[in-house]
């Protein structure tokens, strides 16, 4: 199915931000037609992902540092209130799935591992809903982070800190660690706000 296999696409980094989304160019390497590949592109529309071109066509949503300090914001908001409600040994299986995983030390390993990580802690809660929304969070936030990889050494270590189990009070730290990372991107992103204000 086109879908599934442009959103692989999408998984794994393969679109550039900023560039137009070609029709023919998507359909020609998934070996299909123009029509599933255009069903496939507003499917993924629907999910927020995607957005029309100014030129025509398609490209990767690109959002304003207002936004993404809203996005980050509610992203934060779901994960503390999904860790005020895991029961500690399932929020500890959560957290031991994702040290589990390493992750491949680029950009775009580093986005999937953290949203990995989040994505485990709404599965860990049960509710279908938070698993969906935090997916689709994931999703929209995907090319953010991998844009806010700077520096490969200090992003796996910021990692390996979301998924440290060797804490005394695991819910408490967890808190701790989600509203730190949030934190970071919403201070830097509110700075971008200021910064064009002028």
């Amino acid at each position: 199915m086109i879908y599934r296999a442009l959103k692989a696409d999408y998984a794994a980094g393969a679109f550039s931000p900023g560039r137009r989304l070609d029709v023919q160019e998507l359909a020609d390497r998934h070996r299909s037609s123009k029509t599933p590949v255009r069903e496939a592109l507003c499917r993924l529309m629907g999910e927020g992902l995607i957005e029309p071109h100014p030129e025509g066509g398609m490209q990767l949503v690109r959002y304003s540092a207002h936004r993404l300090v809203q996005l980050y914001a509610w992203n934060m908001s779901l994960l503390l209130g999904l860790v005020r409600e895991i029961r500690l040994s399932a929020l500890r299986r959560a957290v031991e799935e994702s040290a589990e995983r390493i992750p491949q030390v680029t950009p775009v390993g580093i986005s999937q591992a953290v949203g990995a990580a989040f994505l485990s802690l709404a599965a860990a809660s049960g509710n279908p809903f938070a698993l969906q929304t935090i997916g689709n969070l994931n999703d929209r936030l995907h090319y953010v982070r991998i844009e806010e990889v700077h520096d490969l050494a200090e992003a796996a270590k910021e990692v390996a800190i979301l998924t440290n189990l060797s804490v005394r009070d695991l819910p408490k730290n967890m808190r701790r660690r989600l509203e730190s990372y949030h934190m970071r991107r919403i201070d830097r992103h509110r700075g971008d706000v200021s910064d064009r204000a002028f």
